[in-house]
């Protein structure tokens, strides 16, 4: 598959941002945020009729809309100033990029069902672009658009939007924004974006000493990595939801779908790696492994009183949960898989659970937010000589509006995240599927854990199929 671009342009705003709003200052989540870019990619199926006609002219509405939708979510069209925690919203727009598959012939359809990762990241806008200043202003776009046109009439809409700006909700309330405004239909953009809210009520704090991108760096390591999808269906998400709520002969709440599913994903890499360093194929420095989970948790309905979902920016929180297995002591709930399952539930809801009222407070009022993801980057560098450390990070598009983007032709086939670069070690992306009944995983493991992972016989007893991959050396971000 080749995809070659054929346009570029700059999309601006449809009117000027007024002069009172021309500089935007992050609060403190966005500060503390990653430095990264996140792509996603949303799949359209061609129209009936005639293509290239119809091509042309939902080329011209995705960029008169996405001009229009600049106007209210104006940052969006801003620079991000390298040396600051500022957005100068000076109308300097949107990267938009136009593009055409070549794909032997194969239809949007197919691709959908067998693709690997690093095709998927053809259609995102690329890396490079974006990582680099801007020499004479030293700043960075906030946002780039890349529109892809199937020989089959089919779409594929890229985007990769600055996580300085915007979380995932954010990201797919934009989205949707954008769709709706396309449609025409713009009372379903309930009172447009809020960006003045989180600033005020988490103001920018001094980070000296707080580096987030040295934090990242130090996780990463150049291994080959191999990212599978992974669908599970609604009714083996139910069996696992039935499964965990017996825990030592008593009763507990039946966990979310993403937490149940989790914890099986978690449980499954631990045997993985437990098998792996009992045959010497992993490190060794101590008796003692601690797996961990982080799972970002959005805020707005956890804060009194709570945010609306057009709060535009970063509103989460990390929860993490960690599993202790010492070779000398192993517990019991270590050895049985069901009691172990259930454990696993139990300290997911838990961590998740202490993200509350008073956790949004501290984040007000102390350093809460900052210690812990230093902590987090502690667990995701390494080991101490007694302690291994193995973190997975989890991220949840569950119940966004991924699916609502409708632009007048239908809603996506299917929505994926995508990345800018190469797999990232140890990530799990979860989203919904496009019936809305089952979720997908998007895995990322060492080819050696991958090859573990999923003939693992307890996920295969729960998963639908795997259709996704890719082999590549991990990149720096």
């Amino acid at each position: 598959m080749k995809v070659e671009v054929v346009s570029r342009e700059t999309i601006k705003p449809s009117c000027p941002t007024p002069p009172h709003l021309r500089t935007f200052n992050l609060s403190f989540l966005d500060q503390v945020a990653p430095p990264v870019y996140v792509p996603a990619v949303l799949f359209y199926s061609p129209a009936s009729n005639n293509k290239t006609k119809v091509a042309s002219s939902h080329s011209d509405l995705i960029k008169k809309s996405l001009s229009e939708t600049l106007t209210m979510y104006y940052p969006f069209a801003g620079r991000l100033k390298a040396d600051s925690f500022i957005i100068d919203c000076n109308d300097d727009g949107v990267d938009y990029l136009e593009t055409r598959v070549r794909n032997n012939g194969r239809p949007l359809s197919e691709f959908i069902k067998h693709h690997d990762f690093y095709e998927l990241s053809q259609f995102a806008p690329p890396r490079d672009q974006l990582l680099l200043a801007d020499n004479a202003t030293n700043s960075k776009v906030v946002l780039t658009v890349q529109v892809n046109v199937f020989n089959c009439g089919g779409i594929v809409i890229g985007l990769s939007l600055s996580h300085k700006i915007a979380d995932a909700s954010s990201f797919f309330v934009f989205i949707k924004d954008w769709a709706a405004t396309a449609r025409g239909d713009t009372k379903k953009i309930k009172g447009g974006p809020r960006f003045d809210v989180l600033p005020s009520l988490f103001p920018q704090r001094d980070l000296m000493g707080y580096m987030p991108q040295s934090m990242i760096m130090n996780t990463m390591r150049e291994e080959e990595i191999v990212a599978k999808k992974f669908v599970f269906e609604d009714s083996k998400i139910t069996e696992l939801r039935k499964r965990s709520i017996a825990i030592n002969g008593s009763i507990q709440e039946y966990p979310s779908r993403v937490e149940a599913l989790s914890a099986l994903i978690w449980r499954c890499f631990m045997d993985v790696d437990q098998a792996k360093k009992k045959n010497g194929g992993a490190s060794s420095t101590g008796g003692v492994r601690v797996y961990g989970v982080a799972h970002p948790v959005n805020l707005r309905s956890r804060i009194v009183p709570p945010l609306p979902t057009n709060t535009i920016g970063n509103m989460f929180s990390v929860a993490v949960a960690l599993s202790i297995i010492n070779d000398n002591t192993e517990a019991d709930d270590h050895r049985d898989k069901d009691n172990q399952y259930s454990n696993l539930v139990g300290k997911i809801k838990d961590a998740l659970r202490k993200i509350d009222r008073d956790h949004v407070i501290k984040l007000q009022t102390t350093d809460t937010h900052i210690k812990s993801v230093k902590q987090i980057a502690e667990v995701m560098s390494g080991s101490t000589d007694d302690i291994e450390m193995v973190l997975l990070s989890f991220t949840s598009s569950c119940g966004f509006p991924s699916y609502e983007a409708d632009f007048g032709w239908g809603r996506p086939k299917w929505v994926s995240i995508c990345s800018s670069g190469n797999p990232i070690k140890n990530f799990i992306w979860l989203n919904d599927t496009s019936s809305g009944e089952g979720i997908e995983a998007l895995v990322s493991f060492t080819k050696e854990d991958m090859a573990n992972f999923e003939r693992h016989d307890e996920l295969l007893r729960y998963t639908k199929n795997i259709n996704m991959e890719s082999v590549k050396n991990l990149s720096k971000l």
